[in-house]
């Protein structure tokens, strides 16, 4: 477990849960008032918490008619007017107008501004919401002039000039000091509480946004707006197990988002397990944060499988598909990707994590200047959109641009410092560069980061290794081979270590390891190390059998092919020469006790198969000069009549048998 885990514990951390129903209605009610001040994603994620209630803490009955039930036919006369009914509005009817606390003299001017808003002409809304007074059009409208500052802010962009930023920010000061003055006075709620929150963030006034987000989620504990801002404030783990919040059961939906912000991954599962017991199994939103863990976790198929099901549940549905279109980017499934990008292409084009999907297809495919295009307009839609920002590291390094990548996951480290993916990209660029100690620095960032994930302990100890810290190198590798090393890194990264020391007893075994673990991926430049080093290490104890199997391996690989020729000659040579020395050297009655043992097919065979390889080159060579022959004529002479004499010495031993 890492330094900075932390037990899940209910009793601590969390809160009891209480009765589903009672749930139900609380956020009944808190729809009806979040829907009423404009906070559309509160409301749609209350909404869907909704779905997932199982009333009275029972499993969900399947959907099935009633039996002996039927619905009764309703005749009415043409000429018999039905008399209209009024329908009363109950406490819990959601979105009834005439249960909202707005005085009917500025229900009208309500109406026409939330149509405005809904439109999202901001200053619209705020225009006919002027002369209103109570608490419900008095949020809308600073709420409007906040957005359409901030959306018009983000829409210049680069192009903004300092006195467009003057002009916004004295906006923000004008906010921030009416909305203090409501709230001195107590003639505010908790969403206006939120919204002085929001707006000192904006003020980069971070300690005295925190105090009125708490004290906002403390009056409508229910706002997903204000738990969610103020995640994005609590960004240490230790400034989270200080965080004084109500005791009520939305923290715990905090707790799992902020587990998961932070790689803290089995509390998260732990959390949300519980949630699952208390009746919450069916939430999409648990469940989809469970797929990011496993993603986080390294469990690939488990992740996807999760994913897949989320998709079955709600097929039009974005949030973090880009999350699992790095999982199929991660396992090269080209054809799944294709199908995700096509549909989220379908769904909304201008959403960042469809913008993400398509940067992900097309980096697959190669074509990383429409992958880098993708992941701008994602960050052109989102500036903090922290996923675009890491990938677009990426693609510049695959196009060898080290200073924007550097750049790039610079930027995710400002949004996130807890992002491991942006350490150990910084960590690859510099080792790039050459700047080793700076490598190491962000590694082992990313480490402590992801205590458990062999990569980032094998990357550390690489980088020992090329600082020439041995037995700092070999103690990581041995530490990312015992924590599971799902890249196999550290295997071939051990046996090269070996060979620097001078182990090849030790380096054959473990090259033995990776071929066996790697048998149906055999196009790595590893792979032809393994191969040479094998050949070259059986040929040194005159194995000649495996090493001339491992050097006929070396021919498929274009960086080994040349040397696997010449070495595949030596070991051909040194076998004929062995066999003549111990003919030679051995009595005759000798001979003839091992007749039944001795294979006098063998050595024709690896002639004839040393003659298959070297063809295509003789006939290649065949016009070189005759200096080259002449050079080596007495070598050969020499060879050929040794093969001579060994042939007459097989041929007397088949004569004896006959």
């Amino acid at each position: 477990m890492s330094n900075y885990a932390m037990d899940v514990d209910v009793a601590k951390v969390g809160c009891p849960v209480p009765k589903i129903d009672e749930v139900k209605k609380e956020l009944l009610i808190s729809m009806n008032e979040l829907y009423a001040r404009g906070l559309k994603t509160s409301c749609q994620w209350s909404s869907d918490l909704l779905l997932s209630l199982e009333v009275g803490n029972n499993p969900k009955p399947l959907t099935k008619k009633i039996e002996g039930y039927k619905r009764p036919k309703i005749t009415r006369s043409l000429l018999t007017p039905v008399p209209k009914r009024m329908l009363v509005a109950k406490s819990t009817d959601l979105y009834s107008i005439d249960q909202l606390p707005i005085p009917y003299k500025e229900m009208e001017f309500y109406l026409h501004a939330r149509t405005c808003y809904n439109a999202k002409e901001y200053q619209r809304a705020s225009f006919w919401l002027k002369n209103c007074s109570s608490k419900i059009p008095l949020f809308l409208k600073m709420y409007s002039d906040y957005l359409a500052a901030d959306s018009n802010i983000k829409n210049i962009g680069s192009e903004a000039t300092p006195s467009m930023f003057k002009e916004y920010r004295n906006l923000l000061n004008y906010l921030s000091q009416l909305l203090e003055s409501i709230r001195q006075k107590k003639k505010g709620d908790g969403y206006l509480t939120y919204l002085l929150g929001v707006v000192y963030v904006k003020l980069e006034q971070y300690e005295a946004a925190v105090k009125m987000l708490v004290e906002s989620i403390n009056e409508v504990p229910l706002n997903w707006h204000a738990w969610m801002q103020l995640g994005d404030l609590i960004v240490d783990r230790v400034k989270l197990s200080k965080l004084e919040l109500p005791n009520h059961w939305m923290k715990n939906f905090f707790y799992c988002q902020k587990y998961l912000d932070l790689q803290l991954n089995e509390q998260m599962l732990g959390m949300t397990q519980y949630l699952f017991n208390c009746g919450f199994s069916d939430s999409i939103f648990l469940q989809s944060r469970v797929a990011v863990c496993y993603h986080n976790k390294r469990y690939i198929e488990i992740a996807v499988q999760k994913f897949q099901e989320l998709i079955e549940i709600e097929p039009c549905r974005l949030e973090n598909m880009d999350t699992y279109s790095n999982l199929l980017y991660v396992q090269h499934q080209r054809v799944e990707l294709a199908y995700l990008a096509q549909r989220a292409v379908k769904i909304d084009k201008y959403r960042v994590e469809t913008c993400c999907i398509l940067g992900n297809y097309y980096s697959l495919h190669g074509e990383h200047q429409k992958a880098m295009r993708y992941f701008h307009r994602a960050l052109k839609l989102n500036p903090l959109y922290l996923a675009a920002w890491t990938l677009l590291g990426q693609e510049y390094m695959e196009l060898k641009n080290s200073n924007d990548a550097i750049q790039s996951y610079s930027k995710a480290l400002e949004i996130n410092k807890y992002e491991y993916r942006a350490w150990y990209g910084l960590g690859q660029t510099y080792e790039i560069l050459g700047m080793f100690k700076h490598s190491l620095y962000f590694f082992k960032q990313a480490q402590l980061l992801r205590p458990f994930d062999s990569r980032m302990i094998i990357a550390v100890g690489n980088v020992y290794e090329k600082l020439g810290n041995i037995d700092m190198a070999f103690q990581s590798y041995l530490k990312g081979r015992a924590m599971g090393d799902d890249e196999k890194l550290g295997l071939i990264y051990l046996a090269k270590l070996y060979v620097v020391i001078n182990r090849p007893n030790d380096a054959a075994k473990m090259f033995l390891e990776y071929i066996e673990e790697h048998g149906l991926d055999e196009q790595t430049r590893d792979h032809s190390y393994a191969y040479m080093f094998l050949a070259n290490y059986n040929l040194n104890r005159m194995n000649y059998d495996q090493a001339f199997h491992y050097a006929q391996k070396c021919l498929n690989y274009a960086e080994t092919k040349e040397e696997a020729k010449a070495l595949l000659k030596t070991i051909v040579h040194e076998r004929i020469h062995m066999e003549i020395d111990n003919l030679l050297s051995t009595p005759m009655s000798e001979k003839q006790s091992k007749d039944k043992d001795y294979d006098k097919e063998e050595m024709p065979r690896q002639l004839e198969l040393l003659s298959l390889t070297q063809k295509n080159e003789m006939n290649q060579n065949e016009d070189d000069d005759d200096d080259d022959d002449d050079d080596n004529s007495d070598e050969e002479e020499q060879l050929c009549n040794k093969i001579t004499m060994y042939m007459e010495i097989v041929d007397e031993e088949l004569y004896i048998e006959r």
